[in-house]
């Protein structure tokens, strides 16, 4: 059993290197196609790292899912986003490379439109390809919206149509597993809930165990990064994008 030492001062932490944010994105090879997953609770800098992440990508489209989200609506005001409520085929690729999708959630019966709307997204971008997709909550998509089965289809399938996801959620054990089998990049904050570092230490890497401990005593805003096929690991802080400094 480990005991979590919430100040980061376990030795373990230490053996893993720590990377300022712009070193870390200069050196990350996040090829187009490949699956990104950020998991930590919430306020930890999920927000802050995707946010970061986004302008990695030339065609990206947000799945947004909360009524109301100051950061990303200054965001995509930043980094020239459309934002749209309904998904439309037709609507130029050229013109609108960067998209917000963001139906109506403003009462408790938009969970039926919110997975329409969705839906039609994730039909159209599996035919069409080359598109970077992030979704703000995966628990509540796959979930809430029961778009399970679509997220799971897309993680086995959608890299060969060169589409990658970005994807943020909170509870590690709460997810398709395939999220850990099929992103090449994965992203820790600290997580002391029991359930959830059994989640993360049942990951099928050689050190799991040191990755459980590592993520049970991260600083606050700190994150672990892994990568899945060559199994390099850094530790950094995601700037915020307004104010340049590590918080999330």
């Amino acid at each position: 059993m480990v005991t979590p030492a919430l100040n980061g001062s376990s030795p373990v932490i230490e053996t893993i290197p720590f990377m300022e944010w712009p070193d870390f994105v200069a050196g990350l090879q996040w090829n187009q196609g490949e699956h990104f997953a950020l998991i930590g609770p919430t306020g930890c800098g999920k927000t802050t790292a995707a946010l970061n992440l986004l302008p990695l990508r030339e065609y990206t489209t947000v799945f947004a899912t909360k009524p109301k989200d100051n950061s990303l609506v200054k965001f995509g005001k930043d980094h020239d986003y459309k934002v749209i409520e309904q998904w439309k085929p037709s609507l130029s690729v050229r013109r609108y490379p960067r998209r917000i999708l963001w139906p109506n959630a403003r009462s408790l019966a938009s969970a039926t439109t919110q997975r329409q709307d969705f839906y039609t997204a994730l039909d159209d971008i599996y035919v069409k390809g080359g598109w970077c997709i992030y979704f703000d909550e995966l628990w509540y998509i796959s979930n809430q919206l029961n778009l399970r089965k679509e997220i799971i289809t897309f993680l086995l399938q959608a890299r060969s149509m060169n589409i990658g996801m970005l994807m943020a959620f909170q509870r590690p054990a709460w997810v398709p597993v395939e999220v850990y089998d099929q992103a090449t990049h994965l992203m820790f904050w600290r997580e002391n809930d029991e359930v959830n570092l059994s989640r993360i230490q049942g990951i099928a890497y050689n050190s799991n165990e040191m990755i459980r401990q590592v993520v049970s005593c991260l600083p606050l805003h700190q994150a672990l990064y892994i990568n899945t096929r060559n199994g390099s690991m850094v530790r950094t802080i995601a700037p915020a994008p307004d104010k340049g400094k590590g918080k999330g």
